[in-house]
């Protein structure tokens, strides 16, 4: 039987939480939702329009496909994460909004900026009462093994990383609404920091699946309203490029967009946000860090002047990973396909992989 396992600081175990073991055993593609800033409203009714838009769209999506697992790429709770593992936001804003049967598969998730004003380790531990709300630790690697094809996720926390974009103590609530906040300007803790450096890249070099990601909350190339990020620019994207990474996925920005550039050889890297999946963003205030080549995808693209309220139809990526590829369907609230793309094995193009 194929197996899933998870590393939390170096220690592996075996993951069992629902059906996903048993699941995987007879299936011929491992299918995935990537969702992020799924965050809500920190009042009534604690949820937004495209967070209901997108909820349905992704159950229909599950209905169909029935995916293994969804990833959930941080800002889980706006504007200020949660204050225990006991907060009434988790079951406002997430459980009661995901409550579908065809969702209740694992959500692994990161955190984001805005969680990170609350108490990310009490999502973390909240993680014992949820039958699908998967944060085992703030950084952590998911392994799967499915009909001959084996792929590798590195979840990692990019404010530990970076640091965070507001002071919240010292901002409102407008403040965190409108975006008034500056770049990640560096770690709180340096020690922490450079321990979860480490371990991503003893991680990356260590992989040998034929698919290789990593998913943190801040994007590393980004076209609009917050932009690339200057640290995982520097520190994270060689590495993605010395280890042949199949793809970086991402929120933070209220987008989805794919973004491509080449790593070694002929391989190439892939740069996915999905950061609509309760609130959206035309922007492309940074538009001119990417280069047309390398801009495959940006939406929306239509003027909503209440689009960041969670007026929108918001959005999420749909993934099916088999041996030949893995497909990508970038969807809005309401299901419809914007746009897709394929991603080949690292065994096809990979310099770093054949090496193994």
């Amino acid at each position: 039987m194929d197996a899933i396992y998870t590393n939390l600081y170096g220690f592996d175990n075996v993951l069992s939480r629902g059906n996903l073991i048993d699941n995987l055993s007879t299936n011929t593609s491992l299918r995935v939702i990537l969702l992020g800033d799924i965050g809500g409203l920190p009042v009534y009714p604690y949820y937004t329009y495209a967070q209901t838009k997108v909820a349905n769209a992704i159950t229909d999506i599950a209905i169909q496909k029935k995916p293994h697992f969804v990833l959930n790429l941080g800002d889980n709770f706006y504007f200020t994460g949660v204050s225990n593992e006991y907060d009434k936001r988790f079951e406002s804003s997430f459980e009661n909004i995901y409550d579908t049967d065809a969702l209740q598969v694992p959500w692994y998730t990161v955190a984001g900026n805005h969680d990170h004003f609350g108490n990310v380790s009490a999502q973390v531990a909240y993680t014992k009462y949820s039958k699908k709300w998967n944060f085992p630790s703030v950084y952590y690697n998911l392994s799967f093994h499915i009909n001959q094809t084996t792929v590798d996720i590195l979840m990692i926390d990019t404010v530990i990383l970076c640091g965070n974009t507001a002071d919240v103590e010292n901002g409102d609530l407008f403040d965190l609404l409108w975006n008034k906040s500056h770049d990640p300007e560096g770690p709180d803790d340096i020690e922490q920091a450079e321990k979860q450096w480490k371990w991503i890249e003893y991680h990356l070099n260590a992989s040998s699946a034929d698919y290789l990601f990593v998913a943190g909350h801040y994007p590393i190339h980004s076209i609009s309203s917050h932009g690339p990020t200057k640290c995982l620019i520097e520190r994270l994207d060689p590495l993605l490029k010395q280890y042949s990474v199949s793809a970086y996925f991402a929120g933070h920005d209220h987008t989805l967009q794919h973004i491509i550039y080449p790593g070694e050889g002929m391989h190439l890297i892939h740069y996915v946000v999905s950061g609509v999946a309760s609130r959206s963003d035309r922007s492309k205030k940074h538009l001119n860090t990417v280069a047309v080549e390398n801009l495959k995808f940006h939406y929306p693209s239509s003027w909503n002047p209440f689009s960041q309220l969670g007026f929108s139809n918001g959005g999420f990526v749909y993934m099916d990973i088999n041996k030949q590829r893995a497909e990508l369907f970038f969807l809005n609230g309401k299901g419809a396909e914007k746009y897709r793309t394929s991603i080949v094995p690292r065994s096809i193009d990979s310099p770093h992989f054949i090496a193994f």
